[in-house]
């Protein structure tokens, strides 16, 4: 018969063991959540488009009517991709989600900011992280939602091509008026598809990126048309250095256009040697006249007979001309 202490003791037992499962099945729930879930959303997201994002269930709550066109990034214009690049992420090809640098720009900036009792601040959001906020959180600022953000943006760094990113990011991205993605702002906006966006359009769109809703690309005011003026110019140092080329593919630059073909100069013939003056001409004879010719007395012997008329006297040989020497106009010879 079992004592009453072993039954004390099992007791015990029965009551520590649920607890310890408890905290077992707790820990592989966080884990889950943490861990296991988002990374299975990352991969998902990967290889298919999100349907929607928390922004814009916000928006459509808000009243507005959401449109939203996914495209691949060889449907959207390289003007666009060099565009936000040059306005958002010089750096997104070089770095792994982060850009420490403009990190410590943008908190001495903030410090200065906030001396002065300015309510001006400056962020430091790469693509990277703006592509995981977009995708995968609500936009509201907080602590929580940043550190959300730092993970997520650590899981598309490891887990998508930098290609990848910059595609998604341009198909969530918000361009204001409840248009998602590139494709519906450049229909919108500009009555073309984003494949056929120019350096001038896709200047615009990059320059409203960061108020979509307060700053417009269709009619934009002087700031927008200053900071669109400077995307623009970027752009071309994006493509000359190379900046874009984890996104689209390296090409050789585009030719220089070629320079009017200059007109041959007329060629120039060699003198000639000088030839000697041709000999002057005879001058006629005057006409014989029509009188009867008297019968004349015989010639003395030794003088020329009237009826006979005196020969010319030969007229001197012509002088050489020198022989011809070919100048460097002179066809060559034809070869039989």
């Amino acid at each position: 018969m079992a004592s009453e202490t072993d039954v004390r003791g099992r007791q015990a037992g029965r009551l520590v063991k649920p607890r310890s499962s408890w905290v077992a099945r707790l820990a592989a729930l966080a884990i889950g959540l943490v861990v296991v879930l988002p990374l299975a959303v990352v991969l998902l997201y990967r290889f298919v488009d999100p349907p929607l994002t928390l922004l814009m269930v916000q928006r459509a709550l808000q009243g507005e009517d959401i449109t939203h066109q996914a495209r691949r990034y060889t449907e959207i214009s390289p003007n666009l991709v060099r565009a936000v690049i040059a306005a958002e992420d010089a750096k997104f090809c070089s770095h792994r989600g982060f850009d420490l640098e403009a990190i410590d720009n943008a908190m001495e900036y903030n410090a200065r900011a906030e001396q002065r009792g300015s309510s001006k601040r400056r962020g430091a959001s790469t693509i990277s992280q703006q592509t995981a906020k977009n995708l995968f959180l609500w936009p509201q600022r907080s602590w929580v939602r940043k550190g959300l953000e730092t993970y997520f943006t650590v899981l598309i760094e490891y887990t998508w091509p930098k290609r990848r990113i910059m595609e998604a990011y341009l198909n969530v991205a918000e361009w204001g008026d409840g248009r998602f993605g590139a494709e519906a702002a450049a229909q919108a906006i500009f009555g073309v598809s984003a494949k056929d966006l120019t350096p001038q359009q896709a200047a615009r769109l990059a320059a409203v990126l960061p108020s979509p809703n307060k700053w417009r690309a269709d009619n934009p005011g002087p700031y927008v048309r200053k900071r669109a003026g400077i995307i623009q110019q970027r752009m071309r140092v994006v493509q000359a250095d190379g900046y874009d080329s984890c996104v689209l593919p390296r090409s050789a630059p585009p030719p220089k256009p070629r320079k009017p073909a200059q007109e041959l100069p007329p060629l120039v013939e060699a003198p000639m040697p000088d030839l000697p003056p041709p000999p002057e001409a005879l001058e006629p004879l005057p006409p014989l006249a029509d009188a009867p010719v008297e019968d004349a007395a015989p010639p003395a012997e030794g003088q020329p007979s009237a009826e006979a008329p005196a020969a010319a006297p030969a007229a001197a040989p012509a002088p050489e001309a020198p022989p011809h020497t070919p100048s460097r106009i002179d066809p060559p010879p034809l070869t039989p």
